[in-house]
This record gives structure tokens, sequence and C-alpha cells, in this order.
């Protein structure tokens, strides 16, 4: 009764609207040996601005389960007569110690403002989120954890907020995750989760199947599966661009060569640029993207950033993909391939190769005449 509780607090699609495309939202339950009430949970507050929520009760009764579902119905309900996080925090906290505190609840409690990226959260006992910033390198958020709700009568919560842009993903857990021990003890959150949200990296995963692995990871790591006691994942990817820096992700296929030229095109004429001012730079990044296609190793991905300069005369180009180390502009050295590194190194006015642990980046820079 206690699980089928705590299945039915987790959420329902989104509806669609057209801030929905400015995001990604996936969670996980790993069900475990089910010792702790567990839910992840995402919803409108307003078409302009998403909730995310993560949270957990120790405990795996129906009470528990109970007190779970209360909580997560008073932060809908507080974030949707329009109280702001902090207030939220202290409304759902002195609730919820007044119902008892021999239960509590641990959780993090966000918002996404789908048009400008801004997110604001408040962490209230649940593990430290881990952030990946536009295809860079997962990294721990280091911020305040207060006391989970209901535990104490008066809490003093704040907000923590940063700034998404494109490609942005933060990846939350509950401690159930965290907690699985190798045969000496040691601890997945410690030893082996960044390092594994790391390597998904150049896997391309979507949302739903980076909780997957991530899932799978940490029960082969864990060799006990009597200690899995269960846990939750969400993760969250900012899809929207804006006009000065902007990205596509395409597989490393010749045949997308088209969305990456459609996206410079659309990324230029935001910025006002003339298409005659721009013609050599797409001819280019058309070439470079060639020779990383030919160079990248099998089912990988390419990414090509376009970053425009505010006053529209210099236009910085990164491509990103898995090429082993190995700068394509010298693997070309015979044929087609010599001919358009010759090309590249007379119409561009900056480029460099920069190897990576997992990706290789090359970086052009072109001032529009």
């Amino acid at each position: 009764m206690a699980e089928s509780i705590c299945r039915s607090a987790l959420p329902q699609v989104l509806p669609d609207i057209p801030s929905r495309d400015n995001f990604e939202v996936d969670g996980w339950i790993e069900q475990g040996t089910g010792q702790d009430s567990r839910f992840y949970d995402y919803f409108f507050i307003d078409p302009g601005l998403l909730c995310i929520v993560l949270g957990q009760t120790p405990g795996g009764g129906v009470a528990e389960a109970l007190y779970m579902v209360v909580a997560q119905t008073t932060i809908r309900s507080r974030l949707r007569q329009g109280r702001s996080l902090e207030e939220t925090m202290a409304d759902v906290n002195a609730q919820l110690y007044d119902l008892g505190n021999q239960y509590c609840l641990n959780a993090l409690v966000a918002t996404l403002g789908t048009a400008d990226g801004r997110f604001t959260y408040v962490n209230a006992g649940q593990q430290q989120p881990l952030l990946m910033r536009n295809e860079d390198r997962y990294e721990w958020l280091d911020a305040p954890v207060y006391a989970p709700l209901g535990m104490n009568q008066n809490v003093s919560y704040r907000s923590m907020e940063l700034r998404f842009k494109q490609g942005d993903r933060i990846f939350l857990h509950t401690a159930g995750l965290a907690a699985l021990e190798d045969r000496d003890g040691t601890a997945y959150g410690d030893h082996q989760l960044r390092a594994d949200l790391n390597i998904s990296r150049s896997k391309n995963l979507s949302g739903e199947e980076l909780l997957q692995f991530v899932s799978d990871q940490a029960l082969a790591y864990c060799e006990d599966s009597s200690s899995n006691a269960g846990f939750a994942l969400l993760t969250l990817l900012f899809c929207k661009g804006d006009k000065e820096l902007a990205h596509c992700d395409v597989p490393a296929r010749p045949e997308y060569a088209s969305e990456v030229a459609c996206f410079l095109k659309k990324q230029f004429e935001d910025n006002g640029i003339d298409k005659r001012h721009y013609a050599r730079e797409a001819v280019v990044v058309d070439e470079v993207f060639a020779l990383c296609c030919r160079c990248a190793e099998p089912d990988t991905h390419v990414m090509v950033e376009c970053g425009v300069a505010p006053d529209a005369q210099m236009v910085n180009i990164r491509v990103t993909a898995v090429l082993g180390g190995v700068d394509p502009m010298e693997a070309g050295d015979v044929g087609s391939a010599a001919n358009a590194v010759q090309f590249i190194r007379s119409n561009a006015d900056y480029i460099t190769f920069k190897p990576g642990t997992e990706r290789d980046t090359i970086t052009i820079v072109c001032f529009l005449s």
C-alpha cells in the first residue's frame, strides 16, 4: 500500500504549451527494499514558471508515505497561490511540524523561469546537486543545506539562484543513491557518481537514458543488493538558446551538415548579420564539420556553438566532438581533405585545436568584413 501511495505522487505529463520546448525534465524511481518513501515532481506554476521537487521521507510505511503526499500537495498549493519559494518552504515546514515532528521531508524545491533560465532553489535536507554547464564536466554545487521540512518549528530558509544557458543540465538524487557501497564500504556518491555522470556526456543520452545509466552503474557498483534501500533521481536540461550564444548537437555523419547550416543561418539572422557577410563563415564551418565526421568515433555527436560579439563584428564558433585527441586539421593531408584544410586556414582569422578527456574542441574566430 505504501508503494502504491508513492507511485500516486509521481507527476503527470506536462501540458504541451510553447514554453515546454525550452527544457527537458525526467525522473526515476528505484524501489529497492523500500526503506524510504520518495518521489519526484514537476509542474507548471504558470506557463512561464516550472517547479521541480525531489523529496524523501525516512521510513517506508503507510504513515510515512501519506506524510510525504501531504507535503507534496502543500508545496504545490502554496506555490500556485503565488507564495515565493522561501515563503512556501516556511509555510510547509510549519504545517508539517504541526502534524508531529516524528517525521520529516528531505526536499529540494526549485523553480525555473523557462524564458530566461533563472533557476532558484532551496535545499532542505536533500543531497547536493551536480551541475553540467553546456557540455562541460559535472561539478557539485556548493550551497547551504537547511533542516528537513517538519523537523524544527522555526527555520529560516534562503534560496540560491543560478542562471541557466542552453545546454546546462542539473542532476538531483536522494541519499539512497549516494549511500550505496562497494565491497570495501566506499560510498558510490563519494567515489563514483560524478565520474559516471561525466562518462555519460560522451554517450549523447536523453534525460531518461541518463537516469537509467546512472541507476545501472550504481547498482553494479553495489555488490550487496540487500543494501539498496532505493532512491529517486531527477534531471533538468535547459534547451532555450539566446541570440548571442546558441548551439546545435547532431550525429557525426555528413548527412546532418544541412542541420548545422540551418542553425548557423538562423543564428546570424537573429543577430542582424547580412547574408553576404557570413557566407564565408558558413562554408568554413561546413568544411570543419565534414572533417570531424571523418575522424569522429562511431555513434557519437558533434556539437557546434556559435557566439556573436555584441557589435556583430566577430563570430566565435566552437566545434566539439569525440575525436580521440586527433586534430582533424592535421589528419586531413591528402586529396579533398587537404583542400578543405587549406580553405579553412585561409579563411578563418584564428583556429585552434584542444584535446579533452572525453571530447575535443576546435575553436574558430572570424572577423566579419
